[in-house]
């Protein structure tokens, strides 16, 4: 799709997985007084951007050193209340990008260090993910407005049940307690998901044999398992739905033999990668779940604390696969909930499979298999 295509299309949206819709939050909470006393940025314009974990094509590799293969670019709309007009966009880390931003926003360096911080923050993330973004910043001492983080009451909830039933046999190993049950696993459960690794981990701390940086780093990514894990398992559905429409789906509108053709390559090129993607998700779930097995069955600490000194890797590339795939379901929801009524044209149902073509495409793992 075109830039101004994307960004227009990103007016109502909501936040996701790929995207922060900064502009947006500011609509929809103008009045809200813990927007503007706990910002997530501190410079206004930067407030109102809009941040996208982005597919690094091949004319853009050179303006990050290392070449990553997903980059944090930060959107600029030209008119806030009119997205179709574009933006500015810059890249998280691409040359001379602090400049770049002061130059934009009109403020010098030194005024602009805390919300440099808060992007390099977002920019180690895998995903946009709101839960995420959250607890990456807590730990790092910041805490904005609620309104930042669009995860709703019943989301919560579910996340808080199902990190229950997770946490349960750890909790008793941990506690020494006989049935994991009542006010203990709850408890246990609320300060993995929503604090630090404060004290009242400290038991767990002791039974893995981990401190200082590394438990918290660790304690850290297996929030982020525990989250995609839950994610995962309410997704499933989602995605075999997303690959059945895709390929019933019939645009509107005339289109010769040439579009036809690459329609229907795209859609089978599609439809295997974004099962080789939850095929992905899969293995590198596993790990997680034979490490946590292998703990809380046969007591074997090490195993699992081998997988927490590890899980910062293998939660980077558990994040891109999921940021994809969820990204794919989330759009499609929103763009095709009105069903046949709501068809494409073959030109835009074209854009949109190229764009879930080059998002699906494979990127170089650094975690290594156990």
């Amino acid at each position: 799709m075109s830039g101004i295509r994307n960004l227009a299309a990103l007016a109502n949206s909501a936040s996701s997985s790929r995207v922060l819709n900064l502009n947006l939050v500011a609509k929809r909470y103008s009045d809200d007084p813990m927007r503007k006393t706990a910002p997530l940025f501190t410079d206004d314009l930067l407030n109102r951007a809009i941040l996208v974990k982005h597919r690094l094509r091949r004319d853009e590799a050179y303006l990050l050193p290392n070449s990553p293969s997903v980059a944090t670019k930060i959107i600029f709309p030209l008119d806030f209340d009119n997205l179709e007009m574009g933006g500015r966009s810059i890249f998280v880390n691409q040359k001379g990008f602090r400049q770049a931003i002061c130059d934009l926003v009109g403020d010098r360096e030194l005024e602009l260090e805390r919300d440099f911080l808060v992007l390099s923050l977002l920019n180690d993330l895998p995903s946009l993910d709101p839960f995420l973004v959250r607890e990456q910043l807590r730990r790092h001492h910041h805490q904005p407005a609620d309104c930042y983080f669009s995860i709703s009451p019943s989301d919560s909830s579910r996340m808080q049940s199902f990190t229950s039933a997770e946490m349960a046999p750890l909790i008793r190993m941990a506690f020494q307690t006989t049935n994991g049950s009542g006010g203990m696993v709850g408890k246990l459960a609320d300060a993995l998901l929503s604090a630090n690794a404060d004290a009242r981990l400290d038991p767990l701390r002791a039974t893995l044999g981990l401190h200082g940086e590394q438990f918290t780093q660790g304690i850290f990514s297996w929030k982020g398992f525990i989250y995609y894990k839950w994610q995962f398992s309410e997704m499933i559905q989602s995605l075999i739905r997303v690959t059945q429409e895709i390929d019933q789906i019939r645009p509107s509108g005339r289109k010769d033999a040439s579009t036809r053709e690459e329609i229907r390559i795209l859609k089978a090129s599609i439809r295997n990668r974004i099962r080789e993607a939850a095929r992905n998700c899969s293995r590198v779930l596993a790990v997680y779940d034979d490490a946590f097995a292998d703990l809380v069955h046969r007591g074997n600490t090490a195993a699992f604390r081998k997988f927490l000194l590890e899980a910062p890797v293998f939660f980077i590339d558990l994040g891109y696969s999921m940021g994809v795939i969820s990204h794919i379901s989330s759009f499609w929801s929103f763009r095709f909930k009105g069903g046949a009524a709501n068809l494409p044209t073959s030109e835009e149902f074209l854009e949109i499979l190229v764009e879930f073509e080059t998002g699906l495409a494979p990127r170089q793992s650094h975690a290594q298999p156990w």
